[in-house]
């Protein structure tokens, strides 16, 4: 009861907090700043001056007056191009038009006033600085000219993340994407089971996007990066494209594979439709922006197993994917805004098969909602109320499950080859997942307090559900340890273990209750240093049901942390008056979210459940197949059937079943990783729209969940089919928990250099350096090296699973002079290989029971075809795979039908060297597949596309 009243007392003060803010409110989330200081021509301090912002696209305003010392401040504008204007009487009225304000980005705007009339006018046009030198931040921005420049397999502006630095191969500063946070207009857009974005953001939807690799405000709470995207919105006249763009066979390169076989080009296509309209509804006050797209899809997957060349085949997948996307935004006067977005789209999709038969498909359907009612009050405060919905519905099973009528059992047994999977995909899985987000901030700027100080509190309070319903392996599984096929006659092609989810599925609903309170001040002690410093506190609930497990009082018992204080501080030291060079840096505190993969398990595979999976024979593989004899296990010798009346025998309906396979308990001293964030960086203009920047980058993450057997045991010897004997009999198999006791360093310098598009061209380069070793490859990730009770951490310290040292992106875009609108834009990537472990699994050495032990240090090589050579350095992830490059090329003509009408026909080639990365390199040396890939990535292939923009 005592964890149930403090987490009451939170909710009181949280709702308490909401109360007392003004009722109408406006985020930081997605927005950006103006500040500045109004001067006469001696720097003389103007108060009194009326400054008007004014989108100029929209008809949008914003009014404020100068204080004391002359300082304004527009906090929480939406980004686009800005008409700034300042009046006071007895002097010239000051405008400056074309005002590029850029998402997360503060643009300093000081003005100089002369001594004159209003009717006189002083105009001043400049292109917004590229270094914001009041930000500690470390990160980058991308606008809507590169998301339509530059080419893309799949239209989906996450895929741009990668020019940024700091992102390598998925992983943002370090971290895996599953911890990024996807903020989408200020609402969330993600997934809360498996981590990363929920709903596909369209490119024609977006308008720019930031990230924040690092040194993220106390707005914010996620671990490896921030995304804040920014939707397109309407204006006072009516804009809008079409697109279509056009993939097929015909169009694209036999894959490595398909060659290699000599199997037939696969029937492929992947044809996108797509439109997009904003315009009035009333001028300057209501504006309307949407976007539909449609996708036409046969999709393929190759099957390619280097020993069994006769289940080698192409798959096949037709499909359609659905997204459309329409906000509305109204001013109602000069100081309050609201506005609705809502995105959705259906996806089906299939997922890689291991043969013909044991193909998998998901469908997806992904919804969000956000609606947010903005304020100002006064000149110097604004705020905001934000409210957000995020759904997912998703069916992840076998592709023979709806045949079935839903029914995992009524389909055939899972074969699970020594290298492959054949005859039925064991999954079967559906979610419906929904997030409620209440999210509200109040900015307060504070002149003449040694100082100006931009003060910001807000509160985020989110609740989120998940309906689980799992048949997975309900139908069984058969694992072998050879790679067939199976001859009855000969006992070493029989199976030597079975495995079955009994008596039916599981469903159970998880929940999760996420609040947190911030405060932020960036103080702007100087002209040119500006210090932020804030704390943030975060508290989150997630009921677990513990029942049977000894470690709690109570079955509603469930861990709490409520420790999670997070101190953020950093600086920006601008080094010239000009603002062209800036030094920062800071030192900050980020806790990880808990995602439902971690504490589903505790629901899923509890000591006592009503679904569970079996597993015969329960510690080791029955040693008949593997020495020539047929099994003895009575499951094994139902073969190719599952014995269903011994099954039924032993766990029968209706009863509560103590668990016989893999037991999942909770740890009543779990709590929320965390990680301490330190940064050093500088940034430097060069001319008007070149910058360059270097920034170093330490992160250090402790708490990390780490796997811990509760009932390890020792093999009685160090063959694979040798019995492994537990400690505590109560138990059949192992009991595993997931305890803090885990760490990880990552170090990198990341390398930036931006030249904006002007005079015909534009170009990125980033570069990041990084190397990232631990005691745990991920966060709650198993541990192979522990023995029955000693963990054994030291020597499962390895190269992280995002360890990449190297990774260079370098993209642009040029119109060919004198063609008339030839357009030639591109991406390049070089990434070092990852790191993996090479291993034997014929032979468990430590006796643990796992067979993942590594191999010494030395040199390793393959056979067979296209086997590759490694230099190994011993313990686990002490080899790495091979780099891999893409260089992806667009090739365009342009043409003008007037000022505000073009069209665009193109041609993509995706892969264009065509660089085989090589995939499913195993590093056992005991499978067929030992250094020896068995798949590659996408071939060279042309897409046409076109696009008319009005």
């Amino acid at each position: 009861m005592q964890h149930l009243r403090k987490q009451c007392s939170f909710w009181t003060v949280a709702v308490a907090l909401v109360l007392l803010l003004p009722s109408a409110l406006s985020a930081q989330t997605g927005t950006a700043d103006i500040t500045g200081r109004v001067l006469d021509q001696s720097g003389g301090a103007l108060p009194g001056v009326t400054v008007i912002a004014r989108n100029q696209d929209s008809g949008v305003f914003r009014q404020s007056v100068t204080a004391g010392n002359g300082s304004y401040q527009f906090p929480g504008l939406m980004p686009g191009v800005y008409h700034v204007e300042a009046e006071l009487t007895g002097f010239n009225k000051y405008q400056r038009t074309n005002l590029r304000l850029e998402v997360g980005k503060t643009v300093v705007v000081d003005i100089t006033m002369e001594v004159g009339g209003l009717t006189e006018q002083v105009a001043v046009t400049a292109e917004a600085p590229l270094v914001d030198t009041t930000a500690k931040e470390v990160g980058g921005f991308v606008a809507t000219r590169e998301l339509v420049d530059l080419p893309t397999s799949n239209r989906n502006f996450t895929s741009y993340l990668a020019v940024l630095p700091g992102v390598v191969n998925g992983a943002v500063g370090g971290q895996p994407g599953g911890t990024v946070n996807f903020s989408f207009d200020g609402g969330s857009n993600n997934d809360g089971t498996r981590g990363g974005d929920q709903a596909r953001i369209p490119i024609e939807a977006i308008q720019e996007f930031q990230l924040l690799v690092a040194q993220a405000d106390a707005e914010y709470g996620s671990t490896g990066g921030v995304v804040n995207a920014v939707s397109k919105q309407g204006t006072n006249d009516f804009h809008g494209s079409l697109l279509m763009l056009i993939r097929n066979s015909a169009l694209t390169e036999k894959s490595y594979f398909v060659k290699a076989g000599n199997l037939p080009k696969p029937d492929t296509k992947e044809d996108q439709y797509g439109a997009a309209i904003g315009g009035p509804i009333v001028r300057n006050k209501v504006h309307f922006f949407g976007t539909y797209e449609q996708f036409f899809l046969r999709r393929t997957t190759i099957v390619n197993i280097p020993n069994r060349p006769d289940l080698n085949d192409t798959l096949i997948f037709p499909g359609k994917i659905y997204n459309s996307f329409v906000r509305v935004d109204q001013q109602l006067n000069a100081n309050q805004t609201w506005g609705v977005k809502w995105l959705s789209e259906y996806a089906p999709n299939l997922n890689t098969a291991q043969s013909m038969s044991a193909a998998r498909t998901a469908e997806d359907h992904d919804q969000q909602f956000v609606g947010s009612w903005n304020s100002v009050i006064g000149s110097r405060m604004v705020n905001t109320l934000r409210v957000g919905l995020t759904r997912e519905d998703y069916l992840d099973s076998s592709y023979a499950f709806k045949d079935a009528g839903y029914r995992q059992e009524k389909l055939l047994p899972t074969l699970n080859f020594q290298s492959f999977t054949d005859q039925q995909n064991a999954k079967g899985d559906a979610v419906g997942e929904h997030l409620y987000l209440l999210n509200d901030t109040f900015n307060w700027f504070v002149p003449n307090a040694r100082g100006s100080h931009n003060v910001q509190a807000g509160i985020e309070i989110s609740y989120t559900d998940v309906n689980n319903h799992v048949q997975d392996n309900l139908n069984g599984t058969f694992s072998f340890s050879n790679n067939g096929p199976f001859n009855a006659n000969d006992p070493r092609t029989w199976p030597d273990q079975f495995s079955v989810r009994v008596p039916i599925e599981s469903i159970f609903l998880d929940k999760n209750t996420y609040g947190a309170v911030y405060v932020q001040d960036k103080w702007q002690m100087t002209p040119r240093l500006t210090v932020s410093a804030g704390v943030r506190y975060e508290l989150e609930t997630i009921p677990v049901n513990e029942r049977g497990n000894p470690a709690f009082a109570s079955a509603s018992d469930y861990p709490v942390d409520r420790n999670n204080v997070a101190p953020r501080t950093g600086f920006a030291y601008m080094l010239d008056d000009a603002g062209k060079s800036v030094i920062r840096g800071g030192w900050g505190v980020f806790f990880q979210r808990t995602l439902f993969n971690t504490t589903s398990p505790y629901s899923l595979n509890g000591i006592y459940s009503d679904s569970f999976t079996a597993t015969f024979p329960a510690n080791n593989r029955d040693p008949g197949p593997s020495n020539g004899r047929l099994p003895t296990d009575p499951m094994l010798l139902s073969y190719p059937n599952v014995n269903r009346a011994l099954l039924n025998q032993m766990f029968p309906l209706g009863t509560l079943q103590k668990n016989v396979g893999t037991v999942r308990l909770d740890d009543p001293d779990r709590r929320n990783p965390s990680t301490h964030q330190f940064s050093l960086g500088y940034e430097r203009q060069l001319g008007e729209v070149m910058s360059v920047s270097v920034d170093y980058l330490r992160k250090q993450l402790h708490d990390m969940l780490v796997q811990v057997d509760l009932n390890p045991g020792l093999r009685v010897n160090t063959t694979r089919t040798g019995t492994v004997n537990r400690i505590n009999p109560n138990y059949v198999s192992s009991v595993i928990t997931s305890q803090n006791v885990g760490w990880q360093d990552y170090d990198s310098i990341l390398l930036a250099i931006e030249k904006r598009f002007h005079r015909g061209y534009s170009f990125r380069t980033a570069y990041t350096y990084g190397k990232s070793w631990g005691n745990i490859a991920s966060n709650n990730a198993a541990n192979p090296m522990q023995v029955l009770n000693e963990l054994n951490l030291e020597k499962n310290e390895q190269p992280s699973s995002v360890d990449r040292p190297h990774n260079l992106v370098v993209s642009g875009t040029i119109d060919v002079p004198h063609t008339g609108g030839l357009r030639i834009s591109g991406i390049s990537r070089y990434t070092s290989g990852a790191a993996f472990t090479i291993s034997d699994s014929s032979v468990d050495a430590d006796r643990n029971g796992i067979l993942t032990d590594p191999l010494p240090a030395g040199s390793y090589s393959g056979t067979g075809d296209n086997a590759i050579t490694v230099d190994n350095k011993g313990g686990i992830n002490g080899a790495r795979l091979p780099d891999i490059f893409q260089l992806d090329l667009r090739l365009g003509y342009r043409f003008r039908l007037n000022s505000s009408r073009t069209i665009e026909v193109y041609g993509d080639i995706l892969n264009s060297t065509n660089f085989v990365a090589f995939g499913g390199i195993s590093g056992d040396r005991r499978l067929a597949e030992f250094l020896r890939p068995t798949s590659s990535g996408a071939a060279r292939a042309l897409q046409i596309g076109t696009r008319f923009a009005f």
